[in-house]
Formats: C-alpha cells, structure tokens, sequence
C-alpha cells in the first residue's frame, strides 16, 4: 500500500491516520488498504488482456472474508486447496463454477463437496486421486470436470519451501504419467477433461521459466487435443511476486508475467484468444496491501546487542521465522528529536529466540508506546497466525477510502480454551 503522511507527520493509510486506528483496536493489529487489493488486480487483469481468462484468487495467502467479497466483487474466482476453502469462498459469495481445486490431499469428503457445489475444476495430482474421483463422482451419478496438474521440471529458483515445479517435489505429475491417464479419462463417464495444468512455484523471479513451463503444458495439450480431449484451458498457476523491502526492483512485473504466458501458450502451438488461461495469484494481489500494527513494550540494551520488544509475536507474524522473510518497519511517528538510526532487533514476547521481526535492523531511535507498522504483510499473516503461548489472534481492519471497518474481532482468552475439557 502507498503510505502517506499527515501535518502531523503520523502514517496514514488512505488517509486515516494508523494511531487512530491503533487507538481504536489495540495493537497487535492488522489493516488492509481496499485501494492497494484494486489496483494490484486490475494489474494482473490487464496482463491477461491478449485473451479470455479467469483470475483465481489464491485463496490461501489471505482467507478474510471481506477480502474475498471484495475480490469476488472485482471479478475473481478463486483457487482453493481444501474443503473449508472451498465453504468460506462460498460463504464470500464467490460462484462455485470460479473454483478451482487445488491439492495433492484432497479428502473423499471434500471431493464430494466440490462435485456437490459443482466447482469449475478439481486439478487431478495423482493417479490415486483420479481413481478417488472418478470413484465419488460415479456413486454421486455425477461428471467431475478436472485439470491434470503438471510437473514440467521447471526451476522457479525460489526459496525451497515454495518451490513446487520440480520433479523432487509433491507436487503434479509428470507428462509421460498424464499421458498413460488419458485413455481412462476419455473412457470414463464421470470424467470430463477439461484442462491442464501447472504452478511451478512462489515468488518468481525469471519469467522464462514460466514461459518454459507454460509452453510444455500448451504441448501436451494440443498432443491431447489430438487424441480427444476437450482442453478448454491452461492454469499457469501463480507465483507472481512483490518486492519485500529489500529485494531490489528486479522482480517481474504483472506484465512480464502475463507476456510469459502468451509467449509459452504461442511457443506451445495454442492460440491465446481461443483458450482460457486461468491463473493463481495470492500474494501479488494481497501482500502489499496489509501491515502489521505493533506497540513497543520495551527497549532493552545488552553489551552487544539491542532489543525493541513489541506486543506483536511469530504467532501473529511467523514469516521472518518461518521463511526468514524480510518486512520494512517503519515508526508510525517519528520522534523529533529522535536523531539518527540506531541497529536493533525487533522481537516479540514469545519465548522463543525465533520470535523476531528483523535482526540487526536500523531504525529510528523508539520509547515505549510508541506504534509500528511491519509492511507487506496480507499475504501468508494473518492465515498463518496461531495462538502459541495463549496469545488471542489479532483482529482486522479493512480501510475503505475515508472510513475503515473491523472485519475480524480480535479473539478473546476465554475463546481459546473453547471445545475443551479440563
């Protein structure tokens, strides 16, 4: 989101001031700008334009109900990898033939739902899974429409743990195994095969590897065309990145991203006005749209290092542990007489020697009280919060123009023990 500063020098999301904001919640707390999800989608729409596309929201980076409708009412659909993903876009009013489902472990019972909802497409990742929903659909007197995920062996060259193109991981099939499926989908009643597939990995960085990777998936489908399959689209998955503060610019933009995908699906033998190209993204649409609101609690000097303890903790924020993802943080206001950066850690309560927001960080000199904002956080935040240590999970504030809502009320100590039993 693009911050501004009021005359009172106090960071303001599209114009309201994040201290009455603060002031208003508490702290921890997060906020999304409605403004920065807009425009980030309307990016990733007009690098589609060279044909008929459907822009499925990855759910998984930021689930909020508010953010979904929000996103429905841009025109999204919406890429689900579970059954309570699948009921919550529902609940969001999001139309189930703008589904798609994602997922190596799909569950008989969220099978059922997808076929009982009538979701666009459940991406088939095994020979296992087709057997389970060719199986389901048959009992159910239903046609599961599917999309063969593939593994086009392609290096995103990404962070390990969101790597997901190559052959060493869970993920998809490769292309002789979807070649040996194809006869018993086009032999089957309750299977229709509507497309194919691929998402190679997060954060990407080289649009050549996806033009690769597309421009393998658009092969196989004009090799499966041939042979009479209905392959109506190709999923080039998502990927698409942000900068983290520290990244530099050389990531690609929402254009390159898109003329990738044209130039594989033209590399491939398909044209790019006759079939749909579906896409996954979750991060590019919501990451720099939300921060974190924190309030320091302590300073705290040793001989060789020093701490900023904020109310704010890996359970509200687990990225710099998890990933060691970099986030800017900024003061919400700076002291005036505040003098120059000083190198501290920021860290939470938690105890854990995990439970950090940056190392050897400089930041403007803070006293207690004092608010920060931790940037680039709707994607993969809040979804991932937990309530290690008995910490109630933080609520949510949608900003929306010259007003803001609370879309998510900060849990209470008494809901976290409930459903147990002493």
């Amino acid at each position: 989101m693009e911050l501004t500063k009021n005359d009172q020098g106090v960071l303001c999301c599209e114009g309201i001031p994040l201290n009455d904001i603060a002031d208003d919640v508490g702290t921890p707390a997060y906020v999304y700008s409605g403004q920065a999800i807009d425009q980030a989608f309307d990016a990733v729409r007009k690098a589609l334009s060279f044909g008929p596309h459907l822009i499925a929201y990855a759910v998984k980076a930021n689930s909020t109900l508010a953010v979904l409708r929000r996103l429905r009412d841009l025109g999204a659909g919406a890429d689900i990898v579970s059954g309570g993903e699948l009921l919550r876009c529902r609940k969001a009013g999001i139309p189930a033939n703008r589904i798609v489902f994602s997922g190596v472990g799909k569950r008989d019972e969220e099978i059922q739902l997808a076929l009982d909802e009538g979701v666009r497409s459940i991406h088939v990742e095994s020979q296992a899974e087709l057997r389970s929903i060719e199986q389901i659909a048959a009992a159910s007197g239903k046609r599961a429409t599917i999309s063969i995920r593939l593994n086009p062996n392609v290096d995103a060259k990404t962070h390990p743990y969101i790597a997901t193109g190559l052959h060493n991981t869970k993920f998809g099939v490769e292309a002789e195994e979807a070649r040996r499926l194809l006869p018993s989908i086009l032999d089957s009643e309750h299977l229709e095969l509507e497309g194919l597939a691929c998402h190679i990995g997060s954060q990407l960085s080289d649009p050549k590897a996806l033009e690769e990777a597309i421009t393998i998936v658009a092969k196989l489908a004009v090799e499966f065309r041939e042979q009479g399959a209905p392959i109506r689209s190709i999923d080039a998955g998502g990927g698409w990145p942000i900068v983290y503060g520290n990244e530099g610019e050389s990531l690609p933009q929402a254009a390159d991203l898109g003329l990738a995908i044209k130039n594989g699906l033209l590399a491939g033998g398909l044209s790019p006005t006759e079939i749909e190209t579906i896409v996954e993204p979750g991060r590019s649409i919501v990451g720099k749209a939300g921060l974190l609101l924190t309030r320091v609690i302590f300073q705290k000097d040793q001989p060789k290092k020093r701490f900023v303890i904020v109310d704010a903790a890996m359970n509200d924020l687990i990225r710099p542990a998890l990933y060691q993802a970099y986030h800017d943080i900024r003061p919400v206001k700076e002291r005036e007489s505040a003098g120059a950066p000083i190198v501290v850690d920021v860290v939470g309560p938690v105890c854990e020697s995990g439970d950090f927001f940056a190392r050897d960080r400089p930041l403007a000199p803070v006293e207690k009280g004092d608010l920060l904002a931790v940037l680039d956080a709707g994607a993969y935040s809040m979804v991932m919060t937990s309530n290690y240590n008995t910490r109630p999970r933080p609520p949510e504030v949608l900003v929306e123009g010259t007003s803001y809502r609370v879309v998510r009320k900060r849990e209470t100590i008494q809901e976290l023990w409930r459903g147990e039993t002493p």
